[in-house]
């Protein structure tokens, strides 16, 4: 059977799907076609739904299946009502529709009662989806595959105005067992344009080592998931085997097939939820990328009480450039008793330290706008920031996903705006969270601005001359009305760059904004890598002496 898959991901990180790269060569390695329609607006022309259509009609696919998050499951909906009806206004017999991926995972039963789709996927559906197409392609019912939400009989109710329908019209089936990690075929890469996609993403990379993850984060699908499968598969959380890892072998071959396949690779990302959990597999990853002579460099996530120094020192060995670590908020009331991340501010200090002790360049994902996080709990995440010294942090707009603990807290509390949700398609720019005029106003700014804030704050903690330069700015933006501070929003990138400029010149070590929006960076290492010098060299100066060095590298580069 051909396959057409559908990845509606407009406006939000672009490209690739592990999901569905996976899905994908399942199929293939079992006899099927698949091909893909990949909306991002980084990838244009971006098809329209009538390009969607000719698609459809061109190839006669035997199932079209969606993949979607939160923020774009609106769209996704909205284009199959729009096959659905163009199908009916032309005869057309529309093959079945079937959507899976993270929002239909978290709120199967809301998905289904949109009366849109014939199939949704819950949970990972290599061995569901295969089992279904395989039933389709016998014309044998499909209503009682696992993972799958199904209409009784297979067959959706012809309603004309395509209205949500009673959930006594379809059966939940229960999920079946996670896919095995050893047996899986590498990734299709091949479905999506990798090689455009790569060059977009100035050749980063992004790679799976693991799935799953130990820890019950709120804000994160994976309780809601581990939960699911232990309810559905009757057994205890350790027994349903949620993290996985592949074999190191299977992963080299993979990377080593990738590096043959596409060019202008600088850095791949793994992907992985906490690559540093499992010290044997880890290390293991490491040696045989080391062992396999791969020279490009990684980048990988932790957890700031998960880095044993045989981790540490097996990932500097390797050539890991980037440790990214879940830091979230700097208020300790507010990770333990909103986020449930049971962590100190000393094991964030603690970890950042081991950390660059082997030449590891750290970065902290920061969440803003947090349910009952107090206006002095957000000061505390960027007093954090500037005390832990981290080498760059990410910062992000809170955003409440249906279906997760917090989702559940945020709506108690009632802080979420009813007619904001389905219209985000990212949580870096706008948010659903209300807490009223004010405080609103302050989080914008605190978005936006976090690297100023946190520069500001520097010397609380550190000899540096930079807070002087940048205290009085934050006061400004501070002392903004919202109409003053939309007309200046703008500016702020451009700023950045001149304020920066000055404080390199100076030699003070600050945060600038750098490679995107919402990422604050650490001077001396964007300088180094600006410079072609090795970040594990450069940080083994004291800072003064590193901070002149960059900034004669940095000023004869200009001059070249």
């Amino acid at each position: 059977m051909r396959v057409l898959f559908v990845y509606p991901n407009l406006y939000t990180q672009m490209g690739f799907n592990h999901g569905l790269a996976t899905l994908s060569a399942v199929l293939k390695e079992r006899g099927h076609s698949t091909e893909l329609v990949n909306l991002n607006e980084n990838l244009p022309p971006v098809p329209t739904p009538e390009d969607v259509w000719r698609r459809i009609e061109g190839t006669r696919p035997g199932l079209i299946a969606f993949s979607c998050l939160t923020q774009q499951y609106v769209a996704a909906k909205e284009l199959a009502l729009w096959l659905r009806r163009a199908a009916r206004q032309r005869g057309f017999d529309l093959p079945p529709l079937v959507v899976g991926g993270i929002h239909p995972t978290m709120v199967p039963s809301e998905v289904m009662a949109d009366g849109v789709w014939d199939h949704v996927g819950v949970g990972e559906c290599e061995n569901a989806l295969a089992k279904l197409v395989e039933r389709l392609e016998r014309g044998e019912r499909p209503d009682d595959v696992e993972n799958f939400l199904s209409w009784k009989s297979g067959v959706r109710p012809d309603a004309a105005d395509l209205a949500p329908v009673d959930a006594a019209l379809w059966r939940h089936n229960p999920v079946g067992e996670f896919p095995d990690l050893r047996t899986l075929p590498m990734p299709d890469y091949e479905l999506f344009d990798t090689q455009r996609i790569t060059d977009q993403k100035h050749g980063w990379f992004g790679l799976l080592s693991s799935r799953g993850c130990p820890y019950r984060c709120t804000y994160c699908l994976n309780h809601r998931i581990v939960d699911r499968y232990r309810d559905e598969l009757g057994r205890s959380t350790t027994q349903i085997g949620f993290f996985r890892f592949r074999p190191p072998e299977k992963l080299i071959e993979e990377i080593q097939w990738v590096l043959s396949r596409y060019t202008g690779i600088g850095t791949f990302i793994f992907d992985d939820d906490l690559f540093t959990q499992n010290v044997e597999h880890a290390v293991a990853t490491c040696d045989a990328y080391k062992a396999a002579g791969i020279r490009v460099p990684f980048v990988v996530n932790s957890h700031v009480k998960q880095l044993d120094p045989r981790v540490a020192e097996a990932l500097a060995s390797a050539g890991c450039r980037i440790l990214k670590l879940g830091i979230e908020s700097g208020s300790p009331r507010v990770r333990k008793e909103v986020l449930q991340r049971f962590m100190s501010n000393e094991d964030v200090f603690n970890t950042i330290e081991a950390a660059e002790m082997f030449g590891l360049h750290t970065s902290g994902f920061l969440m803003v706008g947090l349910p009952y996080e107090t206006h002095a709990e957000r000061w505390e995440t960027v007093d954090l920031l500037a005390q832990s010294g981290i080498g760059r942090f990410r910062t992000s707009l809170f955003f409440p996903f249906p279906g997760t603990e917090s989702y559940a807290l945020a709506l108690r509390g009632g802080y979420i705006d009813p007619e904001r949700p389905a219209t985000l398609t990212d949580f870096t720019e706008s948010s659903c969270m209300d807490f009223g005029a004010d405080e609103n106003l302050f989080i914008d700014k605190l978005a936006t601005c976090m690297p100023w804030f946190v520069n500001a704050r520097l010397s609380k903690y550190r000899a540096t001359p930079a807070s002087a330069r940048y205290a009085p700015l934050v006061e400004r933006v501070l002392a903004l009305s919202a109409g003053e501070w939309q007309s200046f929003k703008p500016s702020v990138r451009e700023l950045d760059r001149e304020l920066s400029a000055a404080a390199v010149a100076a030699g003070e070590l600050h945060y600038a904004i750098r490679y995107n929006a919402f990422m604050g960076v650490r001077s001396d290492y964007y300088l180094a890598e600006e410079a072609g010098i090795e970040w594990h060299t450069a940080a083994a100066k004291p800072v003064p002496e590193r901070l002149a060095q960059l900034a004669l590298a940095a000023a004869a580069s200009e001059q070249c």
